[in-house]
Order: structure tokens, then C-alpha cells, then sequence
């Protein structure tokens, strides 16, 4: 994208809101993430990255600098340089931030990962008056079982009209299960109040910088529930290392971050999740048209796969028996998407 990448160079060095107005700016590298584009440049030895949101900037953008800005001080974040939500010659909000040296996060090495688990300790124990908005995920468990709630009566009319009834019998009884999962553990959450999460954790998001546990990306920061944001992260890295030393990790974060019932309030969204995946998975099926058909049968062997390996571990998760997930999920695509 040289064309772009000559207009943020332009911004940099004419903008009157730039750090770096008149004077002379490298442009180094250049890549995209999911919702942006990240440039870093050099300006009379300042290294610094350019970060141009492509979607909500507005929000987004005002969320990343006040998590950076919070936690820069005390090294898990980088130093937020300025931000600009109208930026000159720009269609697009932008943030600039220190660059900070790092490598990838190896899940195999325990001293990284003990890094992690009290870096995130340290934004959780956080300053509560501090931030100012709540983060987009849900605040507690009530929250979460209501997201989910949504979307359960539709996706029970659409496996009866697929046919797929003993699909449906195993989905009606995941639901029931989890429902008296999240009546009895309610209590839980009584008296815990939200505390400052970063939102989108995970390991991608954090690098090693000489020891310490940067975490990038503070897109979705705000107030939250940690809890879940501890469970999510462990459920969504699970392929990337074991159980043992998941609780390694668990350990230490709860070594360095003390809430009443924490350990339980994470052991249950641990069993509710792969729930949410699975009604994800439905909610996406139940979306696609008769225009997707060609693109669905492409891929039906792994999306067949990867539908029973959820509803197996949601089933384990919530101790419900499933027999033959194969069988279930197999007379789930036998009728045309769409019909």
C-alpha cells in the first residue's frame, strides 16, 4: 500500500497534531491486523508505531489509548504518544504509541507465561476509578447467560426444522444443564464488583520485552469481569498448551489477584464456554443462505469435524451424555443450507 503509506507519512510530518510536525520520519515496516493498519516509523531516534483503525476508531481507539495511557507507567503497555480521531488528510482515527522491542510469547516456557499471568494480574488489580467506560464483553455471569439466551429458542426451531432431532435433544440438554449451572453459582458474583481487563487477552496480544509481559492490542479495554476474561483466555489457547501448565498459569495470576470466589467464578465460565462456542457455531449455520451452499460443501468435512468436537466438549464440560455426535451432527447437513 505505498499509496497510503506516502498519506501517513504526510500526516506525520505536516499534521499540527503530530509529535513529529517538520521533522524527518523512516518509514520501517508496515502490516495489517484484524480491524487496522499498523505502520513503524523513526523520528530522530524515536521509535514509534502508527495504528490506523479501520473499524469503530472512534470507540476503539479512545479505549486503547486510556488502557495504554493506565498501565504504560508501569511497563505492561506501551506509552501512548497522542491520538487523533481527526486527523488531517486521514478517513480513519489514529493512535501512536511507543514501539517496544519483544518477542512472541513461547507457551512452553514458564518464566514467559508466569510473566503474563502477573502482568495481567496487574491490570486487574487495576484502579476501578481509573477507567471510564465498561469493555464491550459482559460484565458478570447473569450477563453473559442472557447474551447466550438470545440465541437459544431460534436455534432450537431451526435443528427442528433441519430434522436433526437428537442434535436438538443434546442442545436442549446442554441448555437445562447449564441453567441450573449458572442458578446455583449466581451467589458467586454477588459482591464482586468489575476491575479494569484488557479486553481481547490473549497470546498473541503480549509479547516478552526483557522479561516483562507487554500486552498490546487494549482495543476493548475497560471495566470487566475478570474472571471471564482469565476463562476465555484459557479456553481459546487451550490447543496451544496443556492443562498442567494452564494451571501453572492459573496459580500465579491468583498468587498476584484476590477477589472473593475467584477461582470458582473462572471454573464455571470454564464449563460455560464451550457452550457459547457451540451456540456461536449454530448462530453463523443459521445465518448462511442458499448462496453460501457451494462455499458449505467445500468445507463440510471440517466444519462437520469441528461441530462435534464442540459439542463434545461442551457436553463433558456440563456432564451431559452424547452417544453418537457424529451420527447427530452428520443429519444436521443433509437438507440444503437455507431451507
Amino acid at each position: 500500500m505505498p499509496d497510503l503509506t506516502n498519506t501517513i507519512h504526510t500526516y506525520l510530518t505536516t499534521a499540527p497534531t503530530s509529535y513529529f510536525l517538520q521533522q524527518e520520519v523512516q518509514m520501517v515496516e508496515q502490516w495489517q491486523g484484524r480491524d487496522n493498519l499498523l505502520w513503524r516509523v523513526e523520528c530522530q531516534g524515536q521509535a514509534a508505531v502508527l495504528k490506523l483503525f479501520l473499524d469503530a476508531g472512534q470507540v476503539r481507539s479512545r479505549r486503547q489509548h486510556a488502557g495504554q495511557q493506565l498501565f504504560a507507567p508501569l511497563g505492561i503497555a506501551p506509552r501512548p504518544l497522542w491520538v487523533d480521531r481527526y486527523p488531517i488528510g486521514l478517513a480513519r482515527q489514529v493512535l501512536i504509541y511507543e514501539w517496544m522491542p519483544g518477542d512472541a510469547l513461547d507457551p512452553a516456557n514458564r518464566a514467559q507465561m508466569a510473566a503474563f499471568a502477573r502482568s495481567v494480574a496487574q491490570v486487574h488489580n487495576g484502579d476501578v476509578g481509573d477507567v471510564g467506560r465498561f469493555s464491550p464483553n459482559p460484565v458478570n455471569l447473569a450477563y453473559l447467560w442472557r447474551v447466550l439466551g438470545g440465541s437459544v429458542a431460534p436455534t432450537q426451531r431451526w435443528l427442528h426444522e433441519r430434522g436433526a432431532s437428537e442434535l436438538l435433544e443434546y442442545f436442549t440438554s446442554l441448555i437445562v444443564q447449564a441453567g441450573a449451572l449458572v442458578e446455583a453459582a449466581l451467589p458467586l458474583w454477588a459482591n464482586t464488583p468489575p476491575t479494569p481487563v484488557h479486553g481481547d487477552l490473549k497470546l498473541e496480544n503480549c509479547i516478552d520485552s526483557f522479561g516483562t509481559a507487554v500486552l498490546l492490542d487494549w482495543e476493548l479495554f475497560g471495566l470487566g469481569d475478570p474472571a471471564l476474561e482469565v476463562a476465555t483466555f484459557l479456553y481459546w489457547s487451550q490447543s496451544e498448551w496443556d492443562s498442567v501448565a494452564q494451571a501453572d498459569w492459573v496459580a500465579t495470576y491468583l498468587e498476584n489477584f484476590e477477589q472473593p470466589g475467584l477461582a470458582q467464578r473462572i471454573a464455571v465460565y470454564e464449563r460455560i464456554l464451550p457452550l457459547q462456542a457451540l451456540c456461536s457455531l449454530f448462530d453463523g449455520l443459521r445465518q448462511q443462505t442458499a448462496a453460501d451452499a457451494a462455499l458449505l460443501t467445500e468445507s463440510l468435512p471440517f466444519l462437520e469435524a469441528t461441530l462435534e468436537a464442540t459439542l463434545y466438549q461442551a457436553a463433558a464440560a456440563l456432564q451431559v451424555e452424547v452417544t453418537n455426535g457424529r451420527e447427530s451432527v452428520e443429519a444436521l447437513f443433509i437438507a440444503p443450507v437455507g431451507t
